[in-house]
């Protein structure tokens, strides 16, 4: 909570929904289920859990769900009654003690199949056994998630975060078993669709989370959108995918790159058939299949005979379905793509600007959405797409959803003033709506660049790059900086030549100018990612200086603000510092030694097994807090604790000590990347890291003085909460709330101290806010004004804007989630040894040890160059 609120007092509506009663009779009991399926009378034990055996995985928790509601609806509807909750994976929780027939287990034979089952006969295809046995723990009640949000418990347990996943269970549970989603969200067509082209649509859908807060337990409902497959013609999506319209273009051979890119695109969904009832699965693609031989027969034969379907396009391709033992293969036109079903890969590029104007609406828009989800006759059979009024799951627990979006009183922080190096204390600039300008300001400590060269990997003239080169010199002479024109340039061919290029260039501008580059600067076609890696790794790593890159579409329109803007990196790439936002926070801070620092975690892409995951470490050694050092580490795939964080920290002080000639007082760290279940375990060891390495460096180097003050604060941006001006007159010109927006009561967890601050302007859609959890606060002690105020400060000191961020710009350096843009985490692959294949596009095998040593082995650092200098910009 806020010791003083400090800024202007704002009332905003929120996406959250008040859980108007809690369960109070009912108490939940949880059962464990274990499955196994009959396929041609023989038992396959499905590993629902950790199973032994050779069995066949049912991966997929929409199957094991029908499972469920298949075991509750039809195999025993009355010992079901009141029907019970499924996780989608093992666990469910059912509102009273169920009378099993073995005490405190039975099995059920569910027949997912039309056929029925003679007693007494062998298990056939469609039979799945399921085996239900109650756990041995005490039933699930909310007395303690009362007791909890109302203060009088102050430590969020495991049965206060059981009674919480037991309501999220209860509130998704209708929607989910109605309409595909991924658990958190579902998604329908009654709430919007647009096709994207290439066999894709877009639907839109809700997200809902049951979040406590003081006093009350809240549900969290916001808009979401999934890419889908459209339901319709095998033939007509395989066409569309490859952007053909005649349907000879499925004649394809096994090797051309079209056949590859529709067996990559089709595997594993299911497909409904023309000519009898079923669902199959796609396991691959043939070509030519009519002609596709069987025993005495072709499927074209097969299917005029058997099923009396003559194929018109027998040469075209067809799909594997089945099993590898009992291969099917059914032609083209005798299928097509089932409803409802995700689309999980990557997005081609093309659908992106589709994907983000579609997920993209205003807050007027976005809450109106939102409400009618809750409250609006949208579907076909007349209800709301959430129906909480009439959701079983609901009326049995005794549960009530309130319509009406909470109001919440927040405050706008006062801006902080920037500072520029021809500025007076008396005239510093102001932000307005969360961004300002560069025009008649010079940088707060420019830099000069008098050896540099420029690398044309593109098709672009040189006119058109004279003319580029003469409007980057006048923007950055405006700006301060002392910009000779390059001594060199090359024109070059492509990725496989980089080293060799960055090589002669060097020499080039040595021979001319008598010293190595201070920075190249590379021209890059639209599509360019081999040569912007090999360029990024060249200079990271071997030779040791700044790289700029530019696009052509870019260097052919560029005017004086493009230029201005580039300008700005490469002046912080220099070692150079653009502007100082000032407040009294800072000002704080400032009364001695701090350190400012930044950690985010990298991980693989999905599918990428034996790849690491990439940590990285920035740290302030100013005493602005605007210039910072980076670092990284190597460590195991998807772990999300900093492995090395206690050894990287160590580095990090001495080296602040070093160039300070003084240790810190203060540390202040922003953590990214924590999701909320983690808060409590790995952040907390991470504290212990971060204390440790000060005990380590103040025992080795014999320090004396008191040990420095450490606050750690997560930063979360992967949430939901949103918040909407309640007077249009508070609202941005883009209708979210101002910049400078905080909320710290209402939507805050009890068990920690955190707030929500909307540092940026709104440009597209609604803003989201950036969520800060303090774990540890010996800086602040829980004067939350200062703490929210410089969090605020630090939002506008990212050097390559003119305009605050969503996050402090310390995060922003450690991010790895802006692989567009890669700051420090997300450069991790320029470091690796090339033919590790760290961004190669490939699946690894399971099979396939993971080798930690092998891969750190291949990292190489940064090179010395580059110290003292933001190369990462």
């Amino acid at each position: 909570m806020s010791t003083r609120g400090r800024g202007v007092p704002q009332q905003v509506l929120t996406n959250s929904f008040v859980i108007s009663k809690l369960p109070t009779r009912t108490r939940y009991y949880q059962y464990e289920g274990k499955l196994h399926s009959y396929y041609n009378d023989t038992a396959v034990e499905l590993h629902i859990v950790s199973i032994s055996g050779n069995g066949k995985d049912m991966k997929n928790p929409r199957r094991r769900t029908e499972v469920f509601e298949r075991l509750q609806n039809h195999t025993d509807p009355k010992l079901f009654t009141p029907r019970c909750i499924f996780d989608g994976a093992v666990i469910m929780y059912c509102p009273r003690e169920l009378p099993l027939s073995g005490g405190d287990s039975q099995t059920f034979e569910v027949n997912m199949s039309n056929k029925p089952r003679t007693d007494g006969s062998a298990p056939t295809r469609g039979i799945v056994q399921v085996y239900l046995k109650k756990v041995a723990a005490d039933p699930i009640d909310f007395s303690g998630l009362q007791a909890f949000i109302d203060g009088k418990q102050t430590k969020q347990t495991p049965q206060v975060l059981t009674a919480i996943n037991v309501l999220q269970l209860i509130i998704r549970q209708a929607p989910n078993l109605k309409y595909p989603n991924n658990t958190r969200a579902f998604f329908t067509k009654d709430a919007g669709v647009q096709t994207l082209g290439g066999g894709l649509e877009l639907w839109r859908g809700y997200f809902q989370s049951v979040r406590p807060t003081i006093g009350k337990v809240l549900v969290n409902i916001d808009v979401s959108t999934a890419v889908m497959f459209k339901q319709g013609s095998f033939q007509t999506a395989a066409l569309a995918v490859l952007k053909q319209n005649d349907v000879r273009a499925l004649e394809l051979r096994p090797d051309s790159p079209q056949f590859r890119q529709l067996k990559n695109f089709f595997k594993g969904i299911s497909v409904t058939l023309v000519h009898r009832p079923g669902l199959k699965k796609i396991r691959g693609l043939v070509s030519n299949a009519g002609n596709f031989e069987f025993e005495n027969t072709t499927v074209k034969d097969y299917f005029n005979k058997a099923w009396n379907r003559p194929l018109s396009y027998p040469n075209i391709i067809g799909i594997q379905v089945g099993s590898k033992d009992r291969d099917e293969v059914i032609p083209a036109e005798m299928c097509a793509i089932a409803p409802d079903q995700r689309y999980t890969r990557k997005l081609p590029p093309e659908f992106s600007p589709m994907m983000v104007k579609f997920s993209s609406k205003n807050p007027h828009e976005r809450l109106a959405l939102i409400s009618a989800g809750i409250s609006n006759a949208i579907t076909t059979d007349q209800r709301s797409a959430l129906d909480y009024q009439n959701s079983p799951f609901l009326q049995d627990a005794g549960i009530t959803v309130s319509p009406d979006p909470i109001l919440v009183t927040g405050r706008v922080l006062p801006t902080p003033k920037i500072h520029y190096g021809n500025a007076a204390a008396s005239r510093p600039v102001q932000p307005r709506n969360g961004s300002w300008n560069v025009i008649d300001q010079v940088f707060h400590e420019p830099k000069s660049l008098s050896s540099w060269g420029i690398l044309n990997y593109s098709r672009v003239n040189d006119q058109t790059i004279n003319r580029f080169v003469n409007t980057l010199l006048n923007a950055c002479k405006k700006l301060g900086m002392n910009v000779s024109p390059p001594a060199a340039s090359q024109s070059c061919a492509g990725a496989s030549s980089v080293v060799n290029d960055m090589r002669s260039l060097k020499n080039a501008v040595s021979s001319r100018i008598g010293k190595d580059p201070e920075m190249v600067l590379a021209i890059l076609p639209t599509s360019s990612t081999d040569i912007y890696h090999a360029i990024k790794s060249f200079g990271d790593v071997i030779a040791g200086f700044p790289t700029q890159c530019v696009r052509e579409n870019k260097i052919e329109r560029a005017n004086d603000q493009y230029c201005a803007n580039l300008g700005m990196k490469i002046n912080a790439k220099l070692g150079g510092v653009n502007s100082l936002p000032r407040s009294g926070a800072l000002e704080k801070l400032m009364s001695a030694p701090f350190m400012i620092m930044g950690a985010d975690v990298g991980h693989p892409a999905p599918g990428m097994i034996n790849q690491p995951s990439v940590a990285s470490l920035v740290y302030s050694f100013d005493r602005y807090a605007a210039r910072y050092e980076s670092m990284m580490s190597v460590q195991h795939p998807r772990q999300e604790k900093i492995d090395e964080l206690r050894k990287l920290v160590y580095r990090a002080i001495f080296e602040f000590g070093e160039r300070n000639r003084a240790a810190p007082v203060r540390i202040i760290f922003f953590r990214d990347g924590l999701s909320e279940g983690e808060y409590a375990l790995t952040g907390q060891e991470e504290i212990e890291d971060i204390t440790g390495a000060i005990d380590d460096i103040w025992r080795d180097k014999g320090i004396k003085g008191a040990k420095p003050e450490l606050t750690f604060i997560v930063v979360g941006k992967r949430h939901h909460v949103r918040f909407f001006p309640r007077n249009r007159n508070d609202a941005d010109k883009s209708g979210n709330c101002p910049a400078g927006f905080v909320a710290d009561q209402g939507v805050g967890n009890p068990a920690v101290r955190d707030f929500y601050l909307q540092s940026h302007g709104g440009l597209l859609g609604t803003s989201r806010p950036s969520h800060y959890i303090t774990l540890r606060d010996d800086v602040y002690k829980h004067n939350t004004d200062d703490l929210q105020e410089l969090a605020f400060t630090l939002c506008h000191s990212y050097a390559r804007a003119t305009r605050s961020v969503s996050i402090p710009a310390p995060v922003y350096y450690a991010d790895a989630s802006i692989p567009s843009h890669p700051i420090v985490c997300a450069r991790g692959a320029f470091h690796f040894n090339p033919a590790m294949g760290f961004d190669a596009a490939t699946i690894s095998s399971h099979d396939d040890a993971f080798d930690l040593e092998r891969w750190r082995k291949n990292f190489k650092d940064k090179h010395a160059n580059l110290a003292k200098k933001m190369h990462f910009m």
